[in-house]
This record gives structure tokens, C-alpha cells and sequence, in this order.
């Protein structure tokens, strides 16, 4: 099979589950291509492999309107009924009012001109992670070739306005959803027909064990970690006030954040405002050698989210060995069991948050029992070679269809 795989930005250094999947899947002798609407910014290249994987991935955007307006022909003369069908699903599936018309159509150039790049490079089969804008661009493009696809539905933030990614509309006309996590098994099956639901597979993400060696905890509790974006859905000010609490407490820790995003200097400035910007350092994005070398080096994961779907970033710290700290929102629960493989605390309770934080540096065998059994947790069930083998079957069977 010769797969495309296609997401809004590709590589960035917070993607790197994807990138694993797309190497064990060409290691397992399927053939991938990858495609991405935009190119990500060069900070998200901290890696040589994020360098191999940009060199090689074509981007649609940008495009001059030269090339848009030969594309339409080009689609147009290929097959009129084909083309006015998919115009006519896209314009079905808009939001309201005329902003959700001028980004549908942008949707369908983005589409019209991978249809062309599709059948170039004679793709038999289109894969979309997230299912968002770059969803609706598989599903458009997709159906202008004549093509199956399928896609990997993570969320949470497509769950929060269901109608306008056309959820109903995408499970539909797909040849399989995979689906991180019972929970967005669950919200697909909420906003979609129930005689879709049989093309709802579980697959997870996972994680490549032999690359996370574990480690034994440390007696003595002084450094958290945390790895992800910093955006208002991740919690960071939250964690921000429990570090205070504690501080005035007299407990000495430091945070790491590895990770960047639109809050930065919004976190920074609270850091100043708290009094713990001392105890904080902003790592910037790093590449997963970097991050593996952290973890290694920590003592506590902490992960304070208000939104999430399975965070892959809690699988390596579980893998390593690192005690984790999270809360009660999305699938997280799927993957830490609290008071066994972690500690889970309500979403925006920084008090909650804050003992659970105590707890751990109070308690040794508590970090010792919870280490060990999430190591075996990730092995046993967020194994990348055992999600993949999964998805490759899932491919395999809509080849023979």
C-alpha cells in the first residue's frame, strides 16, 4: 500500500507520536508519504529526524492563485459530476454565516490541490491525524479521487464544536476512525449515527519502551518536569500557585517546561507576579533525546490539564519511571489508575494539586510502588509496536475491501 498520511502541520516537535507511527509503519513494509497543509515553524525542527521528515513531507500552502486556478481546471476536466459533488458536500458541511463559508472553500482549494499531488504520487490510500481543518481537507480530497481514508481522532479540542468539524459527516464516508481512547470513542459516538459506530476502532498511541529505559526513584524529591505546550488548556498558572503554596511552605522544588506556545510570556510574567520565577525553567521545545535525558533527571511528571485526550507525554514519564501527577479530565484515567500507576487530582484545584505534590515527596514507597507498576503499564498496554500492528491491520483490511 502506498499511504498519505496528511495533518496541518508536519513534523513539529510535539507531534513525535505521529512520527514514530509513520517509521514503524515503513519498517513494517507499508509505503508512507507525507503531506501537511502548512509547514511548521523552524523552532518545532530539534531534531535530524524532524529535518528528514520536513525535507521529505509536501506541503499545499502556500499556494499562488496561478496554481489554485489550474488545479480546479484540472480537477474540473478530470471529472465534472466528481468535482460540483465534492463542492456541494464541502458547501453541506460549512459552519454558518459567511466566515464558515470563506474557510470551507479554503478547505476545498486546499483539497482540489492535494487530490492532484494524490494521484501523482499514486496514493491508494489518505490517513489524517486530528480530524480538524486537516480532516475536512482529507475528507474533500479524498472524495475528489475516489479514494478510501481513514483518520485518527485524538481531542479533546474537536469535541467542543462537533457540528463544524463534521464529525457525523466524516465517520460516515470514512473506511475506519481510530480512536485514542474509550473517551473519544465515546464523544464520536455521541455526535454520530449508531450505524456508523462499527467503523470506530480502538487504537492507541503508544510509545517505543525499548527508547524510555527505567530507573528507580530517587530518595529525595527536588525536580518536576512537565513536557507539552504552553496553552491556557495544559493549566500551567494552576501548577504556577500550587509551586507558591509550597514554597511558602518551605518545600524546595524546580520545574522544568519543555514545550513552548502562545502563553509563554503570559507565564513567564505570573512566574515574576508568584515569586517562583527562581524555581522555573522554560526549556523552550526539545527534541525526544532531550526530553528522555529530563525525565531521567526528574523526580516528578506533572501534567495539570483542564483538557486532554491520552497524553503521550505521561507515557514516557511512566515508561521512565518518573511518578506522575495529572488530572480527572479526558482519557488520562485510561492510562493512570490513581493511588496505583499515579496521582489524579480534579482539573483547577490548585490545592489538590499541591498535596498531591507533598504526598509524593513525603512518601517514598508511594513514588516506588507507582513507578514500577506504570512502567509495566506502558509496556503491556501503550506499546507502540502493538497499536501499530493494529492500525496496519486496519489498513490491510481496507485494501482488500
Amino acid at each position: 500500500m502506498r499511504i498519505g498520511y496528511l495533518t496541518n502541520h508536519y513534523p513539529r516537535a510535539t507531534d513525535t507520536f505521529i512520527q514514530r507511527e509513520v517509521a514503524a509503519l515503513r519498517t513494517r513494509g507499508f509505503e508512507v508519504r507525507t503531506f501537511s497543509v502548512r509547514r511548521a515553524g523552524s523552532e518545532h525542527e530539534v531534531s535530524p529526524q524532524v529535518a528528514t521528515e520536513r525535507r521529505a513531507t509536501h506541503y499545499l500552502l502556500p499556494a499562488g492563485l496561478i496554481r489554485i486556478l489550474k488545479a480546479n481546471a484540472a480537477a474540473f476536466i478530470r471529472g465534472p459530476r466528481c468535482y460540483l459533488a465534492v463542492l456541494a458536500l464541502a458547501l453541506r458541511t460549512r459552519r454558518p454565516g459567511l466566515g464558515g463559508l470563506a474557510l470551507q472553500m479554503a478547505y476545498f482549494q486546499e483539497a482540489v490541490l492535494l487530490s492532484l499531488e494524490l494521484r501523482r504520487q499514486g496514493i491508494t490510500h489518505v490517513h489524517n491525524h486530528g480530524g480538524d481543518n486537516s480532516g475536512t481537507v482529507t475528507l474533500l480530497a479524498a472524495t475528489l479521487t475516489q479514494l478510501g481514508y481513514s483518520m485518527t481522532i485524538h481531542g479533546p479540542h474537536i469535541f467542543f464544536d462537533p457540528t463544524h468539524w463534521a464529525l457525523r459527516e466524516k465517520l460516515h464516508h470514512a473506511r475506519f476512525i481510530a480512536c485514542i481512547s474509550y473517551y473519544c470513542r465515546s464523544q464520536l459516538m455521541l455526535f454520530s449515527d449508531p450505524e456508523d459506530w462499527h467503523r470506530l476502532k480502538m487504537v492507541r498511541c503508544g510509545i517505543d519502551v525499548e527508547r524510555y529505559p527505567y530507573a528507580d526513584v530517587r530518595k529525595q524529591v527536588t525536580q518536576l518536569f512537565y513536557a507539552g505546550r504552553l496553552a491556557t488548556e495544559k493549566g500551567l498558572p494552576v501548577l504556577f500557585e500550587s509551586l507558591c503554596m509550597l514554597q511558602a511552605r518551605g518545600y524546595d522544588l524546580r520545574l522544568t517546561l519543555a514545550g513552548d506556545g502562545e502563553d509563554r510570556k503570559k507565564l513567564e510574567q505570573l512566574a515574576r507576579e508568584l515569586g517562583i520565577n527562581q524555581r522555573l525553567a522554560f526549556a523552550g521545545y526539545l527534541g525526544q533525546e532531550q526530553v528522555r535525558e529530563h525525565l531521567q533527571q526528574s523526580d516528578i511528571f506533572v501534567l495539570p490539564s483542564f483538557a486532554e485526550g491520552v497524553p503521550v507525554s505521561l507515557m514516557e514519564a511512566m515508561a521512565c519511571g518518573v511518578p506522575v501527577l495529572s488530572t480527572y479530565v479526558g482519557g488520562i484515567a485510561e492510562l493512570v489508575e490513581t493511588e496505583r500507576t499515579g496521582l489524579l487530582v480534579p482539573a483547577g484545584d490548585s490545592n489538590a494539586l499541591s498535596e498531591a505534590i507533598v504526598r509524593y515527596f513525603d512518601d517514598f514507597e508511594l513514588r516506588q510502588r507507582v513507578s514500577r507498576l506504570a512502567r509495566q503499564q506502558i509496556v503491556t498496554g501503550f506499546n507502540l509496536d502493538g497499536e501499530v500492528g493494529r492500525l496496519a491491520e486496519l489498513f490491510l483490511a481496507t485494501a482488500a475491501d
